[in-house]
């Protein structure tokens, strides 16, 4: 295979970013657009030499999935738009989960289907955006799919609209105000914004790119009622988004969610589920067992705890729960001092009937699962947003434990994210 043929292509499944793939001369050929139950003509646009992957576009479309549609957005990418953020757009709903379902099958994740958000738009309280400066001034939006140009995310159809209207109203005061985005060639402005809601508050946190915030605090100035705004500053060449700890510019610099039967405190640079709907079932799942009653017991332990949602769940039904959480912002508000799982399990002293984690998208890793492995609580629940980093802690942990259950959630519809949830039980 080289880079500019032509072929025909059928894929059987999608990736994690939600490019179709087929495999052609033992490689993996992902192409965006094109799913599972369509063939067409693509031109290869580059061979990898680091792995038997290659890339390419479709020319012309030779059979299309009977439920493929056209995009609500019109920023789609097949709708001669430039943002890539919700690959699985143009097919309807079920049809997108049916393709994560083979998707998480292909990883080795095997689930009966995926269970349904309850809203296919506007779900998401939780979002971030780059900034860029164009000809007309300072623009939001996001990575256009393996580039580094920004597309704009103007009207967002998957943002909850209280987010949608505040990111297109800083937008619109950032280019008035003439507020400049933070470029390598000059490195002072907005770099990125955090957007966080509760249903009526928007707390929007923005990302400096150097120490002279004056503009930002003009920018806080401008925004309308019901935002609150804090800033912090990031002044090196790297993409981190986070950056010092932030300072308030206006109002409150958190925000209270519901998320079931708990509400939390979210702060400007702590996590958020960004589906909270969603959330609540998956958390249901993961606090209780195969029949659906809550777990009880004397002691549990709750990794990467975050806003502490599972940990003050659990406080309902267990004698003593100790949260870990490494970010500052968030151990601060659970009472406890940051630390990183593995530290955590490798200075337990006594051993849990349960622990719970909920992981970043790498997954719990080998030092995790091994530090787990050692301690041998007698069940073990994941709540896990990256499939391949929860397939690889399953191979490892299947040492001593049994998958019982796995659940996945559409927690992000239009896009490829599901949130999966697996209980595990130690062997006799």
């Amino acid at each position: 295979m080289r880079a500019s043929e032509h072929r025909e292509v059928a894929p059987t499944a999608i990736d994690l970013e939600g490019r179709g793939v087929a495999t052609l001369e033992g490689r993996e050929l992902r192409v965006p657009d094109l799913f599972a139950g369509e063939r067409a003509l693509v031109r290869v646009e580059h061979v990898s030499r680091g792995g038997p992957v290659a890339h390419a576009r479709v020319l012309e479309r030779r059979a299309l999935h009977p439920d493929r549609r056209e995009p609500p957005c019109a920023r789609h990418e097949s709708r001669d738009g430039e943002c890539t953020g919700c690959p699985l757009m143009a097919l309807g709903e079920e049809a997108q989960r049916e393709q994560k379902r083979r998707m998480l099958d292909r990883l080795g994740l095997p689930v009966a289907g995926v269970r349904p958000a309850p809203r296919s738009l506007g779900y998401r309280w939780a979002s971030k955006r780059v900034a860029v400066h164009t000809r007309e001034g300072l623009r939001l939006g996001s990575y256009v799919r393996g580039s580094h140009r920004v597309a704009s995310m103007r009207a967002c159809l998957v943002d909850h609209p209280a987010i949608q209207r505040t990111a297109d109203a800083l937008e619109d005061a950032a280019a008035r105000l003439k507020v400049r985005a933070w470029s390598p060639r000059r490195p002072e402005g907005l770099r990125y914004v955090w957007l966080k809601t509760d249903g009526r508050t928007v707390l929007t946190t923005l990302i400096w790119g150097d120490e002279d915030t004056s503009p930002a605090r003009r920018l806080a100035e401008a925004l309308g009622t019901n935002v609150q705004v804090a800033v912090s500053v990031q002044a090196g060449s790297g993409n981190a988004l986070r950056g010092s700890p932030p300072a308030a510019l206006r109002g409150a610099p958190a925000i209270a969610v519901p998320i079931g039967d708990t509400v939390v405190s979210a702060g400007p640079l702590g996590f958020l589920q960004p589906n909270p709907e969603v959330a609540t079932r998956a958390y249901a799942e993961l606090l209780s067992d195969a029949g659906g009653a809550p777990l009880r017991g004397a002691l549990a332990f709750d990794l990467y705890a975050g806003a502490g949602v599972t940990t003050e769940a659990l406080r309902q039904s267990f004698g003593r729960v100790v949260p870990c959480e490494a970010y500052p912002e968030s151990a601060a508000s659970l009472g406890v001092p940051p630390s990183d799982a593995a530290a955590f399990l490798r200075a337990a002293s006594k051993r849990p009937e349960l622990v719970v984690a909920n992981p970043p998208r790498k997954g719990l890793g080998p030092s995790v699962c091994d530090e787990l492995l050692r301690l041998g609580a007698p069940r073990l629940h994941v709540m896990a947003c990256g499939p391949k980093g929860l397939a690889r802690d399953l191979k490892r942990l299947g040492r001593d434990y049994t998958v019982e259950t796995l659940t996945a959630y559409d927690t992000l519809p239009q896009t490829p994210h599901v949130e999966l949830v697996a209980r595990l039980v130690r062997k006799a």
